[in-house]
């Protein structure tokens, strides 16, 4: 059975490839149709400003993330809140949430925040 824990190690993954720059690894954190737009590099949707912002904070800030609570959890779905942190360890703005949904038995990224 999928746990929330198991949403929380996949949002967690999702965040911590874009340090890795690699966009097919990262993309199979997303569902279906995210990974779908973020491997044909669809320009100026979601999965492409994910990417870009995500990446870009990283590069110029360091930014990571860590997990800081649940909003929501439901069977299918899950709303998580991740703080962000600068390399220097202070944190950046407020928390930001991201969506979990499972999809085909596994727990995939609906929406994500940086």
């Amino acid at each position: 059975m999928m746990t929330v824990a198991d949403a929380k190690r996949v949002a967690q993954k999702h965040y911590d490839l874009l340090q890795q720059d690699d966009i097919t690894k990262w993309a199979e954190t997303l569902n279906k149709e995210g990974k779908k737009k973020a491997l044909n590099k669809v320009y100026g949707d979601s999965p492409d400003f994910w990417w870009k912002t995500g990446r870009r904070y990283f590069e110029q800030y360091g930014v990571h993330y860590k997990f800081n609570r649940v909003d929501q959890e439901k069977e299918n779905y899950c709303k998580l809140f991740f703080t962000r942190y600068n390399a220097d360890g202070s944190e950046r703005g407020m928390p930001v949430p991201i969506h979990v949904v499972r999809e085909n038995g596994a727990w995939k990224v609906k929406q994500a925040s940086y």
